[in-house]
């Protein structure tokens, strides 16, 4: 991931989006060896600094669709495009619920992947995610993969027996190609929103791709709300 400020290339990260549906649509596993650079205007070291917990709101983990934060009637819907190899994307993922909070019920955050074909293992850390959505702990997880230094299947297998989830239930939906192809459409999501880095942020039809702050983002979020 190159980010230039807190916008990405655009010409390279589409040809890395284009690989990815490409090479997700043909049943192959995506990425390569190649290591991300931290974003420009992010704070803090590769280190997370100690924060204050943020409030928890209202989490809501659908067997099937888009996991989100906030009350389901809120006015406005911000899409953020993560990868669970993104080293910048858990910074963003932390501030989410702060983020919700301070808007006072008027915005909800939908979760949608978008696996980048330079992290070799992202794809399948969004398919355990949604694995373990369709056993409704998609959050439970998804704070799991925040933590981990690890994402190779065993891992993700130990993830999802440590959250009491149905170990061969698991297993089954992990290996399935349509939850598969379900990650594949919303990196394709991404790519024609032309949010092709993460983390992404897609707010009534406007778009932001990289991580500044907090309050850069609640100030992308105001501007861009109805």
């Amino acid at each position: 991931m190159r980010v230039t400020g807190p916008r990405v290339s655009r010409i390279a990260c589409r040809v890395a989006a284009a690989l990815l549906a490409t090479a997700a649509a043909a049943g192959q596993r995506v990425g390569s060896a190649d290591g991300p650079d931290v974003p420009k205007g992010s704070s803090g070291t590769q280190t997370e600094r100690a924060a204050t917990p943020a409030p928890r709101v209202e989490r809501h983990s659908p067997r099937t669709g888009y996991p989100s934060l906030g009350p389901a009637g809120a006015k406005n819907t911000l899409v953020f495009f993560t990868d669970y190899q993104c080293p910048v994307c858990p910074r963003a993922a932390r501030e989410l619920d702060q983020l919700v909070e301070n808007f006072n019920g008027t915005l909800r955050v939908e979760l949608h992947h978008n696996p980048l074909v330079m992290h070799k293992n992202a794809y399948d850390a969004a398919a355990a995610a949604k694995a373990a959505q369709r056993q409704g702990k998609f959050w439970e997880y998804h704070e799991e993969l925040l933590k981990s230094r690890s994402f190779s299947r065993d891992t993700l297998i130990g993830i999802a027996a440590g959250l009491g989830l149905d170990r061969e239930t698991f297993i089954l939906d992990f290996d399935d190609p349509k939850l598969r192809l379900e990650v594949t459409a919303e990196a394709k999501q991404a790519y024609e929103a032309d949010a092709n880095g993460t983390p992404g942020f897609l707010i009534n039809g406007h778009v932001e791709v990289g991580w500044a702050s907090l309050p850069w983002l609640e100030g992308v979020v105001r501007a861009h709300s109805r």
